[in-house]
């Protein structure tokens, strides 16, 4: 992001973004809401993920599902759309010639959605069996227990995807007043990448939002407040059972900093150093050595006042209490004597060029713009994100595996047959 960074906020409170990159003759475009899951109430599970399907069955200027589809090709990109736990967005790439168009159909969807009754009851089927795939997949079915659980009574804990139960009562009058309670001007943010000019796009972006929000109510006294993620992590032990697997799933999971924290960079570094890697400890110690899996690595999940590094691996039902003994053993080992130099310089290496690597796309460029200005302080260039990498040290990459690594607060979730799924308190 070595390119100059230009920043508007509209009339009515939508925060507009574009960071030109010269050589480039595409574009990548990202509306975002800052709703998502957490921002549901409990009779509301999966309502955000609902309005992401719902809003592609029709809009006033693209009125059916084939017109949305047969616009998205013409337009000769791609055009896309995710709900995560804070946010959901729509997003596209195109040549810089097709960016009205593009303009025009993001806009139409964010805004101006028809919610027909008969196109929405259709895409509750289709949701359905999204939710359907997901628990047949156990690695994202064990995380969404893990979530359940690590988090329980938070917002953190709801379901991205929602309760088939909740999904088969909703209708097009819930999904509108979900709708116009969430999708409001100062909740939208609109970030671009690529061969853009700022004052352009904001001019571009002008009328269509204008035209856009038109009709929408100004004040709803029931407005959803932007909740924070609840900081409590609950530490647990849920062993799962499932008859028809071969392999035991495992979420193990300690609570982490927040996207604002300050430690935010050392847990990175410290997450790399466990389990990042070929290199790290749990790939070295427990594949390698032990040959207890296939695959095992850690990651860190960060939200505004929460986080989690999580270790995710799968192994013979068999091998489950040992993985997870091992893995604590490891945990352990490396919060008492804290990371080598070695170990931090490779995993600083690591993230500097994955960093450097991601500048190569005008899709990350965007989604790293958008991710800054919802959830960080500051809008950082690349220099100084590498700056904040290469500045973290020793010291404090020690004291947070100190803080995070301890056996008191980890969260278990595992997935698997009964003889796989016995992991007990002494194994931690």
């Amino acid at each position: 992001m070595g390119n100059k960074i230009f920043c508007h906020t509209t009339d009515r409170g939508t925060e507009i973004l574009a960071q030109p990159i010269p050589a480039v003759r595409s574009c990548s475009v990202g509306f975002w809401v800052r709703r998502g899951s957490c921002q549901e109430s409990l009779a509301e599970e999966g309502m955000a993920h609902f309005i992401e399907h719902a809003v592609f069955k029709g809009t006033e200027k693209f009125p059916t599902p084939e017109v949305i589809a047969e616009v998205s090709d013409l337009l000769g990109g791609h055009i896309d759309a995710f709900t995560g736990k804070e946010s959901a967005c729509f997003y596209g790439k195109v040549l810089r010639e097709r960016l009205p168009d593009l303009l025009d159909l993001l806009c139409d969807l964010v805004t101006k959605p028809k919610f027909d009754k008969s196109e929405l009851a259709r895409e509750r089927n289709v949701i359905l069996e999204e939710i359907a795939q997901s628990e047949d997949q156990p690695d994202d079915w064990v995380s969404e227990l893990f979530y359940q659980h690590f988090w329980e009574g938070s917002p953190l804990a709801h379901s991205i995807l929602g309760k088939p139960d909740q999904v088969r009562h909703y209708t097009a009058d819930s999904a509108r007043k979900f709708f116009f309670k969430t999708y409001r001007p100062k909740n939208l943010l609109i970030a671009a990448a690529g061969d853009v000019d700022g004052p352009e796009l904001v001019s571009l972006l002008g009328k269509r939002l204008d035209a856009g929000f038109e009709g929408h109510p100004e004040r709803l006294p029931n407005e959803t407040p932007l909740e924070a993620g609840s900081n409590h992590c609950r530490p647990f032990i849920q062993n799962t059972r499932r008859k028809d697997l071969n392999q035991t799933s495992i979420v193990m999971g300690f609570p982490a900093p927040s996207h604002r924290s300050k430690d935010r960079v050392a847990a990175d570094l410290l997450c790399h150093i466990l389990g990042g890697g070929m290199s790290s400890r749990l790939f070295l110690e427990l594949r390698e050595k032990r040959a207890l899996c296939y695959q095992i690595g850690s990651f860190n999940s960060h939200y505004r006042d929460s986080g989690a590094i999580q270790i995710s691996a799968s192994c013979a039902a068999a091998k489950a209490r040992e993985l997870v003994q091992r893995a604590m053993a490891e945990c352990a080992r490396l919060a008492a004597d804290g990371p080598t130099q070695a170990e931090l310089d490779r995993a600083k290496l690591q993230l500097r060029t994955g960093l450097v690597f991601s500048q190569e796309s005008t899709g990350s460029r965007m989604f790293s713009l958008a991710h800054q200005a919802m959830h960080m302080d500051t809008i950082r260039d690349l220099n100084q994100q590498l700056a904040e990498i290469d500045g973290a040290t020793l010291v404090q990459v020690r004291e947070v595996a100190k803080k995070t690594l301890v056996p008191g607060l980890v969260g278990i979730s595992a997935l698997g047959t009964k003889k796989g799924c016995e992991i007990m308190p002494g194994d931690v």
